[in-house]
């Protein structure tokens, strides 16, 4: 992965995420504080990993956005939506987005486990798009819901509760963002693919664990719990594709 000049580096990173911070807020897709940290992830991003690297971001944001937006009126109605008519704010962004900086910092100055650390970074993406994608298309879909701590039927929008049809979307989602990856470079060969796949659905599942446990403690919130589930996924990446390469 071969990076630009630093000064062009920046004068990209600025403009592009300038003018995505600044159209995601016109469109109420983020509040200010959304697009002012998104500015600072995007900008980080894009200089560590380059517009590879900010691909994967980017196609994050608007499959999480997207999926978000899914039947949100019903799911508003049942009180169980995103907060904020679905704008994210930069506490989201930075609960999701922390692990991946660390992973892209990483690659950038330890070029001989680059592509190790891009994995997690890719994971740490991949594992917080599965979590988003399960939770709002299993809100919306899903039929049966239950706590995988005591296998029990509970209401939709219940911390730590999982459906099938939830399921599948987090593993199709993580699929779509592992394929963007590959095409761009960030991953490579199958191993890349399917260290982000399978370490989203590690994360994913251990999350729905720690929401239906530890989340019901006053200091640990869904922030806290995402930021847990990106680490998680991002280091089952970095094992599973050490592993297998």
């Amino acid at each position: 992965m071969e990076l630009t000049d630093p000064t062009i580096r920046i004068a990209l990173a600025f403009i592009l995420n300038a003018v995505l911070a600044a159209g995601t807020y016109a469109g109420k897709v983020v509040s200010r504080s959304g697009a002012i940290g998104g500015f600072a992830v995007g900008l980080i991003i894009y200089y560590f990993t380059d517009w590879r690297g900010y691909l994967v971001l980017v196609t994050f944001f608007v499959l999480g956005t997207l999926v978000t937006k899914v039947k949100y009126k019903e799911k508003a109605d049942k009180g169980i939506a995103q907060e904020d008519e679905g704008r994210r704010g930069s506490k989201h962004a930075i609960a999701n987005a922390s692990t991946a900086i660390l992973m892209g910092i990483l690659s950038f100055f330890f070029e001989e486990y680059r592509y190790v650390f891009l994995a997690g970074f890719t994971g740490a993406f991949a594992t917080a798009l599965s979590d988003t994608a399960s939770s709002e298309i299993g809100q919306a879909y899903g039929k049966t819901t239950i706590l995988l701590t005591s296998f029990k039927r509970v209401p939709p929008g219940t911390e730590g509760a999982v459906s099938a049809e939830g399921t599948f979307a987090g593993i199709f989602a993580s699929i779509i963002l592992a394929i963007v990856a590959l095409l761009a470079g960030v991953v490579l060969g199958w191993q890349g693919i399917v260290a982000i796949v399978l370490a989203a659905f590690i994360g994913n599942t251990l999350e729905s664990l720690i929401g239906s446990t530890i989340e019901q403690l006053k200091f640990i919130n869904n922030e806290v719990t995402n930021f847990i589930n990106t680490l998680i996924g991002a280091t089952a990446a970095m094992l599973i594709y050490s592993i297998l390469t």
